[in-house]
């Protein structure tokens, strides 16, 4: 019997029918699929991780016992023990001679299986199924052409090289700077980048001195080729140019054409629904999981743009689907035949999964099933998909110049000819009024001045900001780093939401509608960082260590040396000089030197310990769990006993609140997790006690 590993529920049932798998055999509430001598089940994503400073008796917060370079070892993550056990149960039945590692191809799917693997003590030889989509037709060819489990020892040693490096320079240096300035932060590499860019634009907007310049136009939108300082020079041109004959000294035409865009990432995803519709990185991400666990598009956590080969087919039954989102579309598609150019497929371009598209059973597709944000996300990928699909938008572009009284006037007019994928994608562009030859005379009616600024950079968005997270190679000088980073970024399309997010919940930034502004505590946190370790140029000398590591060119001893040199860096400087004045404590939750620990964590199991102005997570780096001490509703702060039974309970019974009309009452209240943000939610009031009156 062979037994498959799957990262997740739905592939694990994609591969079980692809195997012959199809007996279903509960255990309980779980489950496992068996056939054709095959067993088939799954992990939840992670369900072993090296664990947090308090699984190796770091309990107390102390500068003495800093930096932490723990042995590192795994522990099963808070809440999956059961689920541990029963891959347990099934590693090590006695009728399982093989194990096939069926977990996402990469480097976080290897250390999620071989986490699990290690941790359970199996022995048992192992076969790696290699696939970048989940077609039936790409399972089975992987099947048929199963590798050795060995080939990727490298791809494991680099990415437990990046857990414990992460590890190691997160927890260290929030508890440093946590401890040295009585105030809560959260340090973390790619953090701490984020937050410096952040930083970097405030400062050049702050910097940014606003200069006024004018501008010259003809009647028939030519631009004068240079601009003026004073309005009196313009208006001096504007004069001399009105009621004049020129001729049109150049004119050329040339055909062009705007390439359709490429397929979702999840990056470009969260930027195209932020632009149009303002919804956050993280909103998106939680409505495309959704839609992706209604079956209604495809895994949603990826980096391509494109898909695989083996996939042509299934594109095409996709737009047939579709045709009841849009026939005349999708039938004019199929007429002219889908493009389907490297653009669109290309196995070069895939690594972990294929780009978001609708799945073959988006026709059925009701969107009474589905809440807004769902159906904002599921329309933007089938608007992309088909017009991916679609043939380049063309168009005709003249270019123009004219010569009036020794000023030179330009003008350019765009003519579509064929409107391709912009036929669904608001194409503007216009030319079929203005149309000139070159020696054409031309008589200037007037000229008119426009009063111009010269305008700051912009803050950021969500959707500039990732743009920057996902080009950080862009930033980096080093031409020998700048491949390490191209392909990745920084951070993954499944961390960057939470970064942002993470900064927000910190208090090192806020978000204004949809722009993103640093905080007065951000900005002093930043400034107190080392250059070297809020740079991009970090990411990208980790990464060219880890593919090192990975091609086998070092060992991992050294890029875990070089890691600990740093963070003992930090820690051996001189004092940390971040602002505590009052407006800053404000803006931070912080931290007392031994926080006490009143539960656990329910999105990552760490321990939860209470600061002074809320309770919060202590894994700075990975969780940002949090609950603020004060509720307006309740009159007073919460109590860590009643925090610490609401985290065992799912609810608690809060006595002794005061309402805004000065009553008394008391509540029951539970647990109110949106995934994004934590809050208490009022359930009802509870009965009071009364007193037993005095006898006569």
């Amino acid at each position: 019997m062979r037994l498959i590993l799957c990262e997740k529920p739905s592939v694990a049932l994609t591969t079980a029918y692809c195997v012959g798998a199809t007996e279903k055999v509960s255990e309980g509430k779980r489950f496992y699929w068996q056939g054709n001598g095959y067993i088939v089940t799954n992990a939840i994503g992670h369900l072993v991780s090296i664990g947090y400073p308090e699984d190796y008796g770091y309990k107390k917060w102390s500068l003495k016992d800093l930096p932490m370079i723990p042995d590192f070892k795994l522990f099963p993550i808070n809440g999956y023990g059961s689920q541990i056990a029963f891959l347990k149960n099934l590693f090590l039945r006695n009728d399982v001679t093989e194990i096939i590692n069926a977990c996402d191809a990469g480097r976080e799917g290897e250390c999620i299986f071989r986490y699990i693997y290690e941790y359970i003590g199996c022995k048992k030889p192992v076969k790696r199924l290699w696939i970048s989509s989940l077609t039936d037709e790409a399972i089975k060819d992987g099947m048929n052409n199963l590798m050795d489990s060995s080939v990727f020892d490298n791809m494991y040693r680099a990415g437990y090289a990046r857990a414990k490096s992460d590890w190691i320079f997160g927890m260290n240096l929030s508890r440093y700077y946590s401890l040295k300035t009585d105030q809560h932060h959260k340090s973390g590499r790619v953090k701490n980048t984020v937050l410096g860019i952040i930083a970097e634009r405030e400062a050049q907007i702050s910097a940014f001195e606003k200069r006024p310049y004018f501008k010259v136009v003809l009647d028939n939108g030519a631009e004068c080729s240079r601009t003026f300082d004073t309005k009196e020079e313009a208006e001096a041109v504007a004069d001399k140019c009105s009621g004049k004959e020129t001729v049109v000294c150049f004119a050329v035409g040339e055909e062009k054409k705007e390439n359709r865009p490429q397929l979702h990432s999840l990056t470009s995803l969260q930027r195209e629904a932020n632009d149009i519709y303002g919804m956050t990185a993280a909103a998106t991400l939680r409505a495309a999981q959704s839609l992706y666990e209604k079956k209604l598009l495809t895994y949603p956590r990826t980096d391509s743009c494109c898909i695989s080969e083996d996939m042509k087919p299934y594109a095409e039954s996709v737009v047939k689907c579709l045709a009841s989102y849009d026939k005349e579309r999708t039938d004019k598609l199929l007429s002219q035949g889908l493009n389907l150019d490297k653009r669109v497929v290309n196995n070069e371009k895939i690594t972990d999964h294929h780009a978001i598209i609708p799945t073959n059973l988006i026709g059925r597709l009701d969107s009474s099933d589905l809440n807004e944000e769902e159906k904002k996300v599921v329309l933007l990928v089938i608007n992309r998909f088909l017009s991916a699909l679609d043939m380049p938008y063309t168009y005709l572009e003249k270019r123009y110049e004219f010569e009036v009284e020794g000023e030179i006037f330009k003008l350019t007019t765009k003519l579509p000819i064929e409107l391709g994928w912009r036929a669904y994608n608001n194409c503007r562009d216009t030319g079929a009024m203005i149309s000139y030859d070159k020696g054409q005379a031309v008589l200037v009616n007037s000229a008119e001045v426009r009063e111009c600024s010269t305008k700051p950079p912009a803050h950021f968005t969500e959707a500039s900001l990732l743009a920057v997270m996902e080009n950080i190679d862009r930033r980096i000088d080093d031409k020998d780093l700048k491949p390490f980073v191209k392909e990745r970024g920084l951070g993954t399309p499944a961390t960057r939401a939470s970064i942002i997010e993470g900064l927000i919940s910190a208090k090192y930034i806020y978000r204004k509608k949809k722009q993103l502004y640093i905080t007065d505590f951000g900005k002093n946190y930043v400034n107190a960082l080392p250059e070297n370790i809020k740079s991009p140029e970090l990411t990208a000398h980790w990464e060219q260590m880890l593919s090192d590591i990975e091609s086998g060119k070092c060992g991992e001893e050294d890029f875990m040396g070089e890691i600990i040199k740093n963070v003992n860096d930090v820690i051996e400087s001189e004092e940390v000089t971040v602002d505590t004045a009052a407006e800053d404590m404000e803006d931070a939750d912080t931290a007392a030197e031994q926080p006490v620990e009143i539960g656990k964590c329910p999105w990552c199991g760490s321990p939860i310990r209470e600061g002074k102005k809320a309770f919060f997570c202590s894994n700075g780096e990975d969780c940002d769990f949090f609950i603020y001490k004060h509720d307006k509703r309740i009159g007073r702060n919460y109590k860590a006993a009643e925090i610490s039974e609401l985290l065992a309970n799912g609810k608690v019974t809060l006595r002794n609140c005061t309402s805004s009309k000065g009553n008394k009452y008391a509540a029951v209240f539970e647990l109110d997790d949106s995934g994004e943000y934590v809050n208490l939610k009022f359930v009802e009031y509870a009965k009071t006690r009364r007193r037993k009156p005095k006898e006569e």
